[in-house]
């Protein structure tokens, strides 16, 4: 009799315990529908470390990933999401790697697009007495709607299935550089001189005005008086103080120049009627070099500067105020080893957008003899 008691409370036990094992995995795979990356699981390997389940992936194309079904214009794409924790080191690299998106404000949405309200002008008020009756109708502020679409934007870096095979190498590590380094470029052009075909629009691609009343939807620019340089030394310093001083008081806490580094050749040549550099260098590794007290940027993604040649290589400006980068929500990735062998292609995607939020918040420095 007891034996059959301790048979059946045993069978019991191999019950409950499948029953726990079928309810984590069914909680592993929603979390992978709901939040479109699975967690790195750990599997123990060889030497008793962990391996997560991304890396499986990577290195022999297995792994616990949720596929998606095929298509183009959804997150239903064909491809694997990467995981959560691997997206958010790329997204750090990618702030590493791109000026533009460490100065600029980022959002995440889970849309195709994003649209801002923008005030053209401050709204009106007036003053009146306490005992006043009449108190006339004040104007109303203009309002206009900012588009801004994502876009694809890919990576495809490649290894070989040998180096693959090494368990030494740390692949993700490998895979989560590449892509960040890949994208980054790409991004931080499409930033700047994008024409927002498939691509974001770059803020140099904006129209400007000379005019500091210019119409809504167009940036300010100072000219520098002739194709590629500077009139003279004190010409360029008074240039330079105009844009510091056209911009208005709730950008100038996070104003900030950026320039190519062909610009910033001729202007740390620059000086003041004393005789004292504009430019001043970084006193500590930490603190970024300053051009008339605000920090200075260079972002070889601007334009060059060339004598005899007009180019518009130098902005200033509140760009978190002014500038609006927009990711949509999660990154794939597709395991490629037939294409190139005996090299894995690893074909990842992310979809991001850019514009002009605020067309008061950034200044642009043209080089060139007048406003065209």
């Amino acid at each position: 009799m007891n034996k059959e008691i301790e048979e059946a409370v045993s069978e019991l036990n191999d019950n409950v315990n499948r029953l726990v094992r079928d309810r984590e995995d069914g909680r592993q795979s929603e979390s992978a529908r709901v939040g479109g990356a699975l967690p790195l699981s750990g599997n123990p390997t060889e030497d008793g470390g962990v391996k997560s389940d991304f890396g499986n992936y990577i290195r022999k194309g297995s792994g616990a990933f949720l596929k998606k079904s095929l298509g183009d214009n959804d997150d239903s794409c064909g491809r694997y999401f990467i995981p959560e924790e691997i997206a958010l080191r790329i997204n750090k690299r990618l702030k590493l790697l791109s000026p533009m998106r460490a100065i600029s404000r980022v959002i995440t949405v889970s849309s195709n697009a994003v649209e801002l309200l923008v005030d053209s002008q401050m709204p009106d008020a007036g003053w009146a007495a306490v005992n006043d009756e009449e108190r006339k109708e004040t104007d109303s502020p203009e309002i206009r709607k900012v588009h801004i679409p994502v876009h694809e934007v890919y990576a495809k870096p490649k290894i070989s299935q040998k180096l693959l095979d090494d368990s030494q190498i740390d692949i993700e590590e490998w895979l989560t550089s590449k892509i960040a380094e890949k994208i980054a470029a790409l991004e931080n052009a499409a930033f700047i001189n994008g024409d927002g075909k498939e691509k974001p629009q770059g803020f140099l691609q904006v129209e400007s005005e000379k005019k500091e009343t210019r119409e809504a939807g167009k940036l300010q620019h100072f000219c520098s008086g002739a194709d590629g340089k500077f009139l003279n030394n004190d010409a360029a310093a008074d240039l330079l103080v105009d844009m510091v001083c056209s911009l208005k008081s709730i950008y100038v806490k996070r104003a900030k120049w950026i320039m190519s580094r062909s610009a910033l050749a001729v202007i740390r040549k620059l000086k003041n009627k004393d005789g004292i550099y504009l430019w001043q260098p970084s006193l500590t590794e930490a603190s970024p070099a300053t051009l008339l007290g605000y920090p200075v940027i260079v972002d070889d993604d601007m334009p060059h500067l060339a004598e005899d040649k007009q180019s518009t290589p130098v902005a200033f400006g509140d760009f978190y105020s002014g500038y609006q980068i927009v990711d949509r929500q999660g990154l794939k990735i597709l395991r490629d080893p037939y294409t190139s062998k005996p090299f894995v292609e690893f074909y990842a995607t992310k979809r991001t957008g850019g514009g002009i939020a605020d067309f008061d918040a950034i200044k642009l420095l043209k080089f060139s003899e007048k406003s065209e």
